[in-house]
């Protein structure tokens, strides 16, 4: 955090703290890895082994490398970056950066803060949908991956910050970086300052209490997003070049910068690069060449794993990074395989 308060912090630096914190401990998609291993099992005492098996190899997609059998395997090996397989991975991903640092991966210059909120509460509303279907306790017992369950309760509490409504005592320790056994004392007795309102504490008292905790980043969702400023600056080359291309048809190119850095590698192992050739040199080094790109529709960034490579020319290359940093959808040169 470079000794900055967190309220000090613009967009691009809790981009860059949030892609280079993300990990294990607070990624909910480890819970959906979880949840789709205990699926397959399930899938396999009604229809047989043979074909739960080649419909989970179908399921975790380019993760399947040791054919139908070995999907388990492969799940595990690939666990993460499994989540980029999966639509709502790419939606918890944008989640997780709105619910801890308060901003919108999402969010392009021309948006405005309707289109934001709408956005914001249709993912919300979606994961909760999920959650809310999950077999959780039935399927993973009391000993789960907790990340998806904190995950939507941070977004949900976060939100209710956000428009003055009051919010639960468990997300608000989490907010403030302090155990459930303090906040429960901050609720009662001696050391209350607290009022409960049908169990939950109101946004001001909430606000004020977070407003010198280092742990706690104000929402700036709203104002603060990716700007462009009109050009491309990372189109030194000349030739045409290979760049990789992953199973959805995304090659990796120029617009893909975020918080002034390129995210390369797989997850666990990711690594921030400013300069573009020097990010599609680190790919052709790489075993599984794989970076972060913006999901389709309404996800958030995500990873995505090459399975070929595809010449393309600078000019291509070019309208593709303009088409990204636009915030179009694209549909520009099309790419020969």
């Amino acid at each position: 955090m470079d000794g900055k308060h967190p309220s000090e912090m613009d967009y691009y630096e809790r981009v860059r703290e949030f892609t280079e914190l993300f990990d294990y401990g607070n990624d909910p998609s480890v819970t959906l890895v979880a949840l789709v291993r205990r699926a397959g099992d399930f899938l396999e005492k009604i229809v047989g082994p043979k074909a739960a098996n080649e419909g989970m190899a179908r399921i975790i997609g380019s993760l399947s490398a040791n054919g139908p059998s070995a999907w388990r395997d492969d799940l595990e090996n690939g666990e993460t970056s499994a989540y980029s397989e999966w639509a709502i991975g790419e939606q918890l991903h944008f989640l997780s950066a709105y619910a801890r640092y308060g901003i919108d991966l999402t969010a392009r210059e021309h948006e405005s803060a309707a289109e934001i909120t709408n956005r914001l509460r249709a993912v919300i509303e979606a994961v909760e949908v999920l959650v809310d279907l999950c077999p959780l306790e039935q399927w993973l017992g009391e000993d789960r991956p907790r990340q998806l369950e904190e995950t939507l309760l941070l977004a949900k509490n976060r939100w209710a910050l956000d428009h003055g409504l009051p919010v639960e005592p468990e997300a608000l320790a989490i907010f403030g970086g302090v155990t459930m056994g303090s906040m429960r004392n901050l609720l009662s007795g001696k050391t209350q300052i607290f009022t409960k309102i049908e169990g939950k504490i109101a946004a001001n008292e909430a606000l004020n209490w977070l407003a010198d905790k280092r742990s706690f980043f104000p929402s700036i969702w709203e104002s603060a997003r990716r700007e462009w400023d009109g050009e491309v600056h990372d189109l030194d080359y000349a030739q045409p070049v290979f760049v990789p291309q992953s199973r959805d048809g995304s090659v990796f190119h120029p617009g893909l910068k975020r918080g002034g850095a390129y995210t390369v590698g797989e997850k666990g192992n990711e690594r921030q690069v400013d300069n573009f050739e020097e990010a599609l040199s680190k790919l052709q080094e790489m075993r599984h060449p794989s970076w972060r790109r913006p999901g389709r529709g309404k996800g958030g960034w995500g990873i995505v794993s090459a399975i070929h490579w595809v010449r393309m020319t600078p000019a291509e290359l070019d309208h593709l990074a303009r088409v990204e940093m636009e915030g179009f959808d694209p549909a520009g040169p099309k790419i020969e395989s």
